[in-house]
């Protein structure tokens, strides 16, 4: 009987022993928002993407920048009022509110969940170049 126990008990410790802790997954991105662009939402006007010069990860502020006339070689100056925002995000990375027509005159707040469940908020707007 002591002997049977005596190797239960060696059975189990060798097996909890054994268990290893997964690697982390280290080509997953630490962060949220992988890109973000901008376009006309009234497409009659163009379909070019603006994007800003930031790299990810993001700070606070996500400035895409515009250049002052459009179209380029013109003297009509750029309208950002209406601008359809996109992103690239990871797997199981979510975006509140969600993406839609945004005033970029005007600073429009973002929350993104990460899938960690953390969040962080970003505040993007438009900058017009000189």
């Amino acid at each position: 009987m002591k002997k049977t126990i005596s190797i239960l008990f060696l059975m189990m410790t060798t097996i909890l022993w054994s268990c290893e802790k997964p690697d982390d997954n280290i080509s997953a991105p630490r962060y949220g928002l992988a890109g973000v662009a901008a376009q006309f939402a009234d497409e009659s006007i163009s379909t070019e993407q603006f994007t800003s010069t930031q790299e990810p990860p993001y700070g606070d502020t996500i400035r895409i920048q515009f250049p002052k006339y459009y179209p380029r070689n013109s003297m009509q100056p750029i309208d950002i009022t209406r601008m359809r925002i996109t992103a690239t995000l990871p797997v199981n990375v979510i975006i509140n509110p969600k993406l839609t027509v945004m005033d970029l005159t005007k600073e429009n707040i973002i929350e993104v969940v990460n899938n960690d469940g953390t969040i962080d908020k970003h505040i993007i707007i438009g900058e017009i170049l000189p």
